[in-house]
């Protein structure tokens, strides 16, 4: 019968299947450390390039010539004098910038004349009125009018016929005219209804007669109802020439033509002033 050795000790291992167990154990490499060693390769590569393209050269150290571009943002050193003259010229610029368009207030000033002021303003609207009437009713400055009507007429005083438009509503015109003219010269109210009066008497006694007789109707209708009426037209062109736009002012000057002569003292600018210093105010300017 035969006998079997069993031994529990270990089979010897090959010493060729032990070294290629230990190379491949020293041989493993982790993903992790690739990954670093990639990342710092190209962080290398990436400070070299960045390098050799900010290198200075030689032509680099040489001085260049600035461009007409450069040289202008390069500040100049003023004398005195100099930097007067760029101050002056800056400040001719602003106001230049500032400029505006010249805008007027009206208004009326009532003032002082003298008797011989008033004489010159009486016969300068005497020489008017003969100068108006043959050209606002030639037909019947040609037809009625005479130098022989003018003596048999001179010194009458009649109540005239005429249509109501005559003297309800053409001397009343008229007669606000009158009184816009002596207020644009700096008559108050009552002084300018006043010189109405007068002038208006002027007309009737000395100017009409020529074709009839002075109107008793015409003595109180013009120079009252009118100044009653020059009042109004006073007020309303006042508005529409503050309005600020062109309509509103052209609408003022047609009903009191008078604010646009050179006779007429109410016209006011005011105009802001600075010195570009800290120091501002308005300029106040009147015309009369």
């Amino acid at each position: 019968m035969p006998h079997y050795l069993f031994s529990l000790a270990p089979s010897p291992v090959p010493q060729s299947l032990s070294l290629n167990r230990d190379l491949s154990k020293r041989v493993k490499i982790k993903p992790f450390f690739l990954f670093t060693l990639f990342t710092l390769f190209m962080a290398v590569l990436q400070l070299s390039t960045l390098s050799s393209a900010y290198a200075l050269q030689p032509s680099d150290l040489q001085q260049k010539e600035p461009t007409p571009v450069e040289k202008a943002r390069v500040p100049v050193e003023l004398d005195e004098n100099e930097k007067k003259l760029k101050l002056y010229e800056d400040q001719q610029e602003q106001i230049n910038q500032r400029q505006r368009v010249q805008k007027y207030q009206y208004t009326y000033i009532d003032r002082k004349h003298s008797l011989s002021e008033s004489l010159k303003l009486i016969s300068a609207m005497y020489g008017v009125s003969w100068l108006v009437y043959p050209l606002s009713q030639p037909t019947v400055f040609r037809e009625k009018g005479s130098w022989k009507n003018y003596k048999r007429n001179f010194g009458k005083l009649v109540f005239d016929q005429d249509e109501p438009f005559w003297n309800w509503f053409v001397h009343p015109i008229s007669g606000s005219q009158l009184y816009l003219f002596y207020r644009a010269n700096g008559y108050s109210r009552i002084n300018a209804m006043g010189m109405a009066f007068i002038s208006s008497a002027l007309f009737e006694f000395t100017v009409e007669i020529y074709t009839e007789p002075a109107s008793v109707q015409d003595l109180y209708q013009t120079p009252v109802l009118g100044a009653i009426l020059g009042v109004g037209i006073e007020n309303l062109s006042l508005y529409l020439l503050q309005t600020g736009n062109s309509f509103g002012r052209v609408l003022g000057h047609i009903i009191n033509p008078s604010t646009l002569f050179w006779f007429y003292e109410g016209k006011i600018q005011i105009v802001p002033q600075t010195n570009f210093k800290g120091m501002n105010g308005l300029l106040m300017t009147m015309e009369f």
